[in-house]
């Protein structure tokens, strides 16, 4: 398969920036929501799909080491197989540059970050054999790919019978994105370097709302849960709001903004969408 993308990405877009307040909450959140659902899963083998700088695989790795080390105290020797956790990026460029800026930013040697490995393969054609993997996840990937559908196909592929998949994307349905829309409506848009917050930038090639999210994987794959993470993200009032309140006031709306997305997943800013692969009939 050959698909004519951009496969050598830049940091430009891979790290967060800063933000407000809602958003250095938005990033967390929705990392510590995905990984969550990943650890929970059966099994040993866990692919990170799109895995940029390496640092959601990195994390997974050093998770699963934990939990094997738990496992081992109790785990007959013919029992404890090691864990493997993959990180499968297109970029090379991502590969070499993630582990040293890790390793550097958490103050320790190449290593530092925890042991984890990297392949370099697209989302629509990924390097692994037929029901090899017992997890994977796609967190902030899936709108930059060239051909979404066939990567959730070949993310059915890849997992064993009721191995997970979980995929994280932004909503561009959210209430956030649509009150935006209606507080600029009519006004000029003024020329821009990107576009407002409630419109995908440049490098993501799908435009995601919830239903299209759910649509898109519910062919190959048994949808289990559907979560919802942050409200309100980028919405201009809102974040004002946040920067004129106290930390701890900034955190109780936060949450309970948060709250209200979990209920009602198609106003998040972020959608978790937790997976399965069907079994063979």
């Amino acid at each position: 398969m050959k698909l004519v993308h951009d496969i050598e990405n830049d940091v430009e877009h891979t790290i967060p920036p800063e933000g407000g307040v809602d958003s250095q909450w938005l990033f967390r959140a929705m990392t510590g929501r995905a990984l969550a659902w990943i650890e929970s899963a059966p099994g040993r083998c866990i692919v990170d799909l799109a895995s940029g700088m390496g640092q959601d695989t990195y994390a997974l790795a050093r998770r699963a080491r934990a939990r094997r080390q738990r496992e081992m105290e109790s785990a007959p020797a013919s029992r404890r197989r090691p864990p493997l956790v993959v990180g499968i990026e297109p970029s090379n460029r991502m590969i070499r540059f993630g582990p040293r800026f890790l390793a550097h930013r958490e103050g320790g040697g190449p290593d530092a970050p925890g042991r984890a490995h990297f392949v370099r393969g697209l989302g629509e054609e990924i390097p692994v054999r037929s029901g090899a993997v017992d997890a994977v996840l796609c967190k902030g990937a899936l709108d930059h790919f060239m051909d979404p559908a066939l990567t959730l196909r070949e993310i059915a592929r890849v997992l064993r019978p009721g191995g997970r998949a979980v995929i994280a994307l932004a909503n561009y349905g959210s209430l956030s994105c649509a009150l935006g829309r209606w507080l600029d409506r009519g006004r000029p848009r003024p020329r821009l370097a990107q576009p407002p917050y409630y419109e995908p930038p440049p490098d993501h090639l799908t435009r995601f709302t919830f239903d299209s999210i759910v649509a898109l994987a519910r062919p190959p794959l048994r949808i289990r849960k559907v979560e919802g993470v942050s409200l309100l993200w980028g919405f201009p009032l809102w974040g004002r709001l946040l920067q004129r309140l106290p930390g701890s006031c900034q955190s109780v709306l936060l949450h309970l903004a948060h709250g209200l997305a979990r209920l009602r997943p198609a106003w998040a800013d972020v959608v978790v969408l937790v997976a399965e692969r069907r079994a063979a009939p």
